[in-house]
């Protein structure tokens, strides 16, 4: 199947990248671009035209869930100077509906992505990026480590499907959004 007249590239791009996502997700990176190309519906030859080769496609997806949750936490933090205000809008990205299952797949694709040269730079800048724009928010280190390995770690639960109960989602919330009013 061809391009759709009237889709612009940004459109055929995004169904790439969410068509990359389900494959890895379920093949991890060993899947092709022809398996992404079958399951965006569109040719090889049209995936080859947005990301001229696998590995091109593996880090584009990777930039992009990596986008696509910093959005998530900045459509949600309050207004203001208050310091923690980002790691409280990391918390509620994170654990909010079904934020905490879209962390697992996120941790789960990027492992699954890790032996693609170029990926682990770009989850290492991520994580530096958090650290240190928490720090900038006024987040003392002790807090922003466990905000961040605690997601994390909840994150991986709920990608091997044992995600914790909603009361447990709740404890924890509740605690991780306590350590961020503690100025550093």
């Amino acid at each position: 199947m061809g391009r759709t007249a009237g889709r612009a590239p940004q459109d055929t791009k995004r169904l790439i990248l969410d068509a990359a996502k389900g494959v890895v997700v379920a093949q991890g990176s060993r899947a092709t671009l022809d398996d992404v190309a079958a399951a965006a519906g569109l040719t090889r030859g049209a995936v080859i035209y947005h990301y001229s080769s696998k590995n091109t496609l593996w880090l584009a997806l990777t930039r992009d869930v990596f986008a696509r949750f910093d959005q998530a936490v900045r459509d949600v933090i309050e207004d203001g100077p208050a310091p923690g205000r980002l790691a409280r809008a990391f918390v509620r990205a994170s654990l909010d509906g079904d934020g905490l299952d879209a962390v697992g797949e996120r941790l789960f694709l990027v492992a699954a992505l890790a032996s693609a040269p170029g990926v682990a730079d770009i989850v290492a800048e991520d994580g530096a990026r958090w650290k240190r724009e928490m720090a900038q928010d006024g987040l003392s280190l002790g807090a922003r480590t466990v905000v961040l390995t605690s997601i994390e770690g909840a994150g991986l639960l709920a990608g091997w499907g044992l995600r914790p109960d909603p009361d447990e989602i709740a404890a924890l919330r509740a605690e991780l959004e306590q350590l961020t009013v503690t100025p550093a």
